[in-house]
């Protein structure tokens, strides 16, 4: 079973396919995904792997923080940071341009399945190097921290 991560943009963003990074159109089978979102324009994210399961990721049923020894070093690590650096440079553009992108790990077969939460990161304290996905949690990528209520 490979990871799904799914990224919703407010403007479309094109299907292109390099080493690190791929984006592509959903399959037609999972076209429901799109309605976990609240952006209009939704793809398929695959690493240097093909599926999404190069891009670090835990299974978790609520945030957790990074710390130093959560993923193994070497060649398979420098390969998931070179990914993820791609994805961010992606969604970083994204927010850029439109305010916010959103992004959805998911296990293949369990898009119907409800988001375990959701979290809002601002775009600019996120690095390859210790960001990480956290699996069935919404992620929602903002320019700036919303104004506390």
């Amino acid at each position: 079973m490979c990871l799904m991560v799914y990224l919703a943009t407010a403007r479309e963003q094109p299907t292109f396919d390099v080493d690190d990074l791929n984006i592509q159109a959903i399959e037609p089978e999972r076209t429901h995904v799109q309605r976990l979102f609240s952006l209009p324009f939704v793809r398929f994210v695959g690493a240097h792997t093909g599926c999404s399961c190069g891009f670090p990721s835990i299974g978790a049923d609520e945030p957790i923080e990074y710390y130093e020894e959560m993923f193994p070093g070497g060649e398979q690590r420098r390969a998931d940071v070179n990914s993820l650096r791609a994805l961010l440079d992606v969604v970083n553009q994204h927010v850029a341009t439109a305010g916010a992108a959103e992004l959805y790990p998911v296990w293949n077969g369990e898009e119907d399945l409800p988001p375990k939460g959701s979290l809002t990161i601002v775009a600019s304290t996120m690095t390859a190097e210790r960001f990480f996905l956290i699996e069935r949690f919404l992620y929602r990528i903002v320019q700036r921290e919303p104004p506390a209520c």
